[in-house]
């Protein structure tokens, strides 16, 4: 079966992926980033539940931001160790794509849509 037609559980389940997993709101710089609109108050208060998470993916470096829900967070710090994870579990993903780091553009809308 190729790769393009096997479930997600068939191409994870037989490769070790490493996943690394970092609060948003705690890595931001806030010099030179005011947000130029005002901020939707539950957007805001959801800003410190939104992380940014690295791994393999089909053998591909990978990022995704995930709005992680509030009382899924522990649960979700914990399965970062494992092998697999459904990050979908755990939240909403916001944004993914394939490479190293997200692109600038990305980090901007989540500032300004966040205030992160």
């Amino acid at each position: 079966m190729d790769s393009d037609k096997k479930s997600f559980t068939e191409r994870f389940s037989s490769k070790k992926s490493t996943f690394s997993g970092e609060n948003v709101q705690s890595n931001v710089e806030t010099a030179g980033n005011i947000p130029t609109k005002a901020i939707d108050p539950k957007k805001r208060s959801q800003a410190d539940l939104i992380y940014l998470v690295k791994g393999v993916d089909n053998n591909r470096n990978a990022w995704y931001y995930v709005l992680v829900e509030r009382l899924k967070v522990q649960m979700f710090l914990k399965a970062l160790n494992d092998d697999i994870i459904h990050l979908e579990n755990y939240g909403i993903i916001l944004y993914s794509a394939y490479g190293d780091e997200p692109p600038e553009e990305i980090t901007n809308k989540l500032k300004e849509e966040y205030g992160i």
